[in-house]
């Protein structure tokens, strides 16, 4: 028993080694080359202009069909400005909805302010919301982007705490 422990100890380490080296080389895949539009909001999506915005791990990246919708839930906090853009990989306008979970009610819809790709607003509640993220298209277009059907779609958002007001 204890020799055939030895054993499966010693392949797991060497098949560990072999795949190490040959992912270095080019020859295995990597986990991340799965999923070809990790972390693309990071690197793509307009960031603030303003100090004092950290990245919101409530950021999102994903792969896309043209004409694609997806929803993100989200929890905005009192007290707190939020900075949210979208991002493509072909640069072309990207639609956003944020909504009110609890409520239905639009909060702030980029269709009715000339498609801008980002925007800054300030929260007094906490509330949970909802956005919806829409690439304009034709889904029945089939785009190869990566060797995959779709193209990389982004939703950065940034926090930081609001400036107090009054005395």
């Amino acid at each position: 028993m204890k020799k055939f422990a030895s054993i499966s100890l010693a392949l797991i380490l060497g098949l560990t080694s072999i795949t190490a080296v040959a992912q270095r080389y080019g020859n295995v895949p990597k986990v991340a080359a799965s999923n070809p539009c990790q972390d693309f909001h990071k690197k793509s999506c307009l960031r603030s202009p303003d100090e004092g915005f950290a990245y919101n791990g409530q950021s999102r990246s994903g792969l896309f069909a043209k004409g694609q919708n997806s929803t993100i839930k989200a929890v905005f906090y009192k007290g707190m400005d939020y900075h949210v853009s979208v991002c493509t990989e072909d640069e072309s306008a990207a639609n956003f909805l944020i909504k009110d979970a609890k409520t239905g009610e639009v909060l702030y819809d980029n269709t009715t302010d000339n498609n801008t790709q980002e925007i800054q607003i300030s929260n007094e509640n906490t509330r949970h919301v909802n956005i919806l993220v829409v690439l304009p298209g034709d889904q029945d277009k089939k785009d190869m982007i990566k060797g995959q059907e779709g193209l990389c779609a982004g939703l950065l958002i940034e926090h930081r705490r609001s400036d107090k007001t009054g005395f």
